[in-house]
């Protein structure tokens, strides 16, 4: 090949050079490479050769660009940390040293918050362990503490400070080793959590709201380091509270767990209160406060009181309405329905039904609830005007206020609620109490 022709394949390279990306500029050099080679040869072993060449030059280009992105993504990930990134070589020569500790974290994939954590555990073991890392083909996260050519495997949640206890621990024993007997840990006491109620995420729902018992429940994943330490902690809870409140635990991490989403599980733990009697799916109490033995004692016994059952009797004696009714901080609610003659007992608790579903929400407020039938206290109902408006007929007693109002309308679930806001919002028309209130009659 003359001059001219090699300053031809020249220009021509060039030229294409700088109108494609990148990929396209590697194939196109290549090739312009291979047919200033082979532009001497004959058709048939030119075309041969060419597809040899451009094959070995294609694979070993993928392969080089796979090790360079498998090689920036490792340094990428512990990039301006305390994290030392081996590759293979310094891996072999690493392991040759037996006199040495250090810790060491086998990957493929690892996410920001895993490498976070790491990261922040290597940041607390610094001057006193190294701490490494080697970008592997296995799929899983594999940490390890390595002395004396033998290999420790981490089994603890994924959490800085257990990485940084299971280094220690470690190291404690690999120094004793060096002067002698490694001495006995002192044992751990054995966790007792017989009165804690072991719930599968798949009862949840048909355990807690068809019981009428006060629920204090824990949301945990195995695996959590903070569960962990709760754990002595609630097994101390529930035998303190032990037939008081029913103190259980459900394992929220399984994939696709109901009770994840439906009562809010953002983390872990996560602690529910559900107050007794009738439940409402979805009405529940959440605690955030400490979470040690005193403070959850203490605040799941003043949330059962204040959660308490809903109030709702039949109006049977005139102790009832005194000690009850006008003795109440709140509200007192009376519900007149049709009397047995005009309205049989199915029809009834149909009306009795309709009203607690619609206070049900308003249970942990302080308001009684009661009920009676038609003409069982006739002079009462006529002090309040109840007789002439048929029933079911719904009034509302203020004590404190010494205010009464009556809802206006026809009895439904709808008009009903539209009372009671009203009423709670301050926007009922409201009456003075009469001075003095005719007397209950005793129901048998």
């Amino acid at each position: 090949m003359n001059n001219s022709d090699k300053f031809s394949c020249l220009s021509n390279f060039i030229d294409l050079f700088f109108k494609v990306d990148f990929t396209n500029r590697c194939h196109i050099g290549f090739l312009n490479i291979i047919y200033c080679l082979t532009k001497d040869r004959d058709n048939k072993e030119r075309i041969f050769q060419i597809k040899i060449i451009y094959k070995i030059t294609k694979i070993f280009m993928q392969k080089a660009l796979l090790l360079c992105c498998l090689l920036l993504s490792a340094f990428a990930v512990f990039e301006q940390s305390d994290v030392l990134l081996l590759t293979d070589e310094d891996y072999k020569l690493r392991t040759q040293d037996d006199k040495s500790y250090w810790l060491l974290l086998e990957f493929n994939n690892l996410d920001a918050g895993q490498a976070h954590v790491y990261e922040n555990a290597a940041k607390a073991l610094k001057g006193f362990v190294a701490v490494y890392a080697l970008k592997t083909d296995g799929e899983q996260i594999k940490l390890s503490a390595i002395s004396n050519g033998q290999n420790n495997e981490f089994s603890g949640s994924w959490d800085a400070k257990e990485i940084v206890v299971f280094a220690f621990d470690l190291l404690r024993e690999y120094a004793f080793k060096r002067v002698g007997k490694v001495p006995k840990k002192q044992e751990k006491e054995t966790l007792d959590e017989s009165d804690v109620i072991v719930l599968n995420d798949a009862d949840v729902d048909s355990t807690i709201l068809n019981s009428k018992d006060a629920w204090f429940v824990e949301f945990y994943a195995p695996w959590c380091g903070h569960c962990k330490k709760l754990a002595p902690e609630w097994a101390k809870v529930a035998t303190a509270l032990k037939g008081e409140i029913k103190v259980a635990k459900v394992d929220a991490s399984v994939e696709g767990a109901v009770s994840k989403e439906k009562y809010k599980v953002n983390g872990f733990p996560s602690i529910r209160f559900f107050g007794s009697g009738d439940k409402i799916d979805g009405d529940f109490e959440n605690f955030d406060g400490a979470r040690d033995y005193e403070a959850l004692v203490q605040w799941a016994r003043e949330t059962n009181r204040k959660l308490k059952p809903l109030y709702f009797h039949q109006l049977k004696t005139q102790q009832q309405l005194e000690t009850e009714c006008l003795k109440s901080q709140g509200l007192c609610f009376i519900l007149f329905v049709p009397d047995i003659y005009e309205c049989n007992e199915e029809c009834r608790e149909r009306y009795l039904e309709t009203y607690r579903e619609v206070v049900k929400p308003l249970k942990s407020k302080p308001i009684v609830h009661f009920w009676s039938a038609a003409g069982d206290q006739y002079d009462f109902e006529e002090q309040f005007g109840v007789t002439g408006a048929g029933y079911p007929a719904l009034l509302a007693i203020s004590p404190k206020k010494g205010l009464s109002a009556r809802q206006k309308g026809s009895f439904s679930s709808q008009n009903v609620n539209k009372f009671i806001t009203n009423l709670l919002a301050g926007k009922e028309a409201l009456q003075k109490l009469p001075a003095k209130l005719q007397a209950i009659q005793t129901i048998e």
